[in-house]
This record gives C-alpha cells, sequence and structure tokens, in this order.
C-alpha cells in the first residue's frame, strides 16, 4: 500500500512539474486587470488567421486594446499576446518589421532562423538605418501569413517571434516591448526599393 501512495504522489509531482507555470505578456504592460477579456486560445481554436484577425479588429475597437488576447503554451510559458491591427492610428511602415512563416522582409529579404539578429538590429536601429525604426519605443513587428493558415500553423509563427524577442531582450537588459501587428492580406509585401539597399551599403 505505502509502494502505491509512493507511485502515486511522485507521478504527481511529476505532471505538476510539466504544467505551465508562468503567464508572459507582449506587450507585458497589458496584463489581464478586467473580467471582459477575451482570450483566443491559438491551441484548441477552430479560427483561421482572417477570421482572428477580424475578431481582433472587432473586439479591440470596442473594448480597447487589451481587452483581447491571443493564447498559446510554449513549453512551460503560457504566451499571451496582444495583437494589433491598422486603423487605429498613424503608423509609420519603418518602424514594422514584416515576419511571415519562413522569411524576413527587410533589406532584400532573409530566412526566418535570421530572426534574432535581425530584431536585435531593428529595435536597436535608433535611426541609424533609414527603413528600420527610428527607435525601441516605435519599434514592432507585422505578421503577414496566409489568410487561410490555422492556429497551430499561427502559433509556430509566434513561438519563433516570440522566442528571439525574449533572446535579445534579455542579452540587451532592456525594457523594450514587443507589439505585432497581425496584417490581415492574402498578397506578399514586395522587396524594399533598390535605394534602400544602396544605402546600407
Amino acid at each position: 500500500m505505502k509502494k502505491i501512495v509512493l507511485i502515486l504522489t511522485v507521478l504527481l509531482i511529476l505532471s505538476c512539474d510539466k504544467q505551465t507555470n508562468e503567464i508572459r505578456y507582449y506587450p507585458s504592460y497589458y496584463q489581464v486587470s478586467k473580467d471582459s477579456v477575451l482570450v483566443i486560445g491559438l491551441d484548441t481554436v477552430k479560427l483561421n488567421f482572417r477570421q482572428i484577425t477580424n475578431e481582433v479588429e472587432t473586439y479591440s475597437f470596442d473594448n480597447g486594446y487589451g481587452n483581447l488576447f491571443v493564447e498559446f503554451d510554449d513549453g512551460q510559458i503560457k504566451k499571451r499576446i496582444t495583437p494589433f491591427v491598422y486603423g487605429a492610428g498613424l503608423i509609420r511602415e519603418k518602424n514594422g518589421l514584416t515576419v511571415t512563416d519562413d522569411s524576413i522582409y527587410i533589406d532584400d529579404g532573409y530566412p526566418i532562423s535570421d530572426l534574432k539578429w535581425i530584431l536585435k538590429r531593428h529595435y536597436l536601429n535608433k535611426g541609424k538605418i533609414p527603413h528600420h525604426s527610428s527607435s525601441p519605443k516605435n519599434a514592432f513587428v507585422e505578421m503577414l501569413v496566409d489568410t487561410n493558415m490555422n492556429g497551430v500553423d499561427i502559433k509556430k509563427v509566434l513561438t519563433k517571434i516570440t522566442r528571439s524577442f525574449d533572446e535579445v531582450k534579455k542579452e540587451i537588459n532592456d525594457t523594450i516591448e514587443l507589439h505585432i501587428y497581425f496584417y490581415n492580406i492574402k498578397e506578399v509585401k514586395p522587396p524594399p526599393p533598390l535605394r534602400y539597399l544602396e544605402q546600407t551599403k
């Protein structure tokens, strides 16, 4: 009997260790402090990217940003993102870094594996390179994916973005914030004009 109790106790401890033990917010200042919030769980949602973006647009414009979260588990961390959409004010395009599921649309393009150092350069640019962000405060990431992408695949892209951002934030030991815009079109942006490439050489 004691052996059975011991085994059950060990199994309970192991199962607890696997559970999510931290909730991380992006940006961090939008933490749940109200009852009237909508959480879209990417691990279970049946909506595609277009439908989620439409939901974000409708709900956020009616209730304000910080009242809707896109949520997913990344190991033992539960990540909650407040997605932004265009139309809520003037946004300077150069402050945005466009990311797809496999590429980064800046300069002449980069594979998604380069995301960490590109993010770092983008946030710390401070106006040095003309087509990068003017300051860490204004920098943001624009997520541009197929409008039919499902929740599981959206989670994969957001996992890459948030992990890379977390590594950069830890390295530079700064209070930078991750703002992610959901870009709800199917067409892919062309690379920037050649004059931008020449300015960076």
